[in-house]
């Protein structure tokens, strides 16, 4: 998996389209940049195509690497994460996948975080998430 920054046909306003992780979907972009911040898409456990069957914590791997691929087609990393969505198909799972994500973040500071028990996700996986990146600031004024 190597997405690359692909420009959008028709960039506008310092924006541009990401190449898929997963097979090119006509109706959302993987990643769209609006100035100094990188929304992604929802991501689940997709690895060459592939659903990834398996545990919440495999799935929550994979659903993380994900996203982290996008993270460094754009020169980011976690680390510039503030804001993460996830949803989990059993709230049951919340112990098993905290202890999974946290692998991803290094001690900074943690992202803010919406946790929602979803019942029901695509082809049954257990886990999806989407987040939002900052790109570092010259004129930053730091974390508050």
């Amino acid at each position: 998996m190597n997405p690359k920054p692909v420009p959008n046909r028709e960039q506008k306003s310092g924006e541009q389209e990401l190449g898929p992780v997963v097979p090119d979907e006509p109706f959302y972009s993987l990643a769209r940049r609006s100035g100094n911040t990188l929304y992604l898409s929802g991501a689940g456990p997709i690895r060459e195509g592939r659903i990834v069957r398996g545990t919440i914590a495999e799935q929550t791997r994979a659903t993380m690497d994900a996203l982290g691929a996008v993270l460094e087609a754009n020169s980011l990393t976690f680390e510039d994460v503030v804001r993460v969505n996830v949803f989990l198909l059993n709230m049951s799972d919340r112990d098993s996948f905290n202890d999974a994500y946290m692998e991803y973040f290094s001690g900074q500071q943690m992202p803010t975080r919406r946790l929602i028990g979803a019942g029901d996700l695509y082809e049954g996986i257990l886990v999806e998430i989407d987040c939002i990146a900052q790109f570092p600031s010259e004129n930053a004024l730091g974390d508050g």
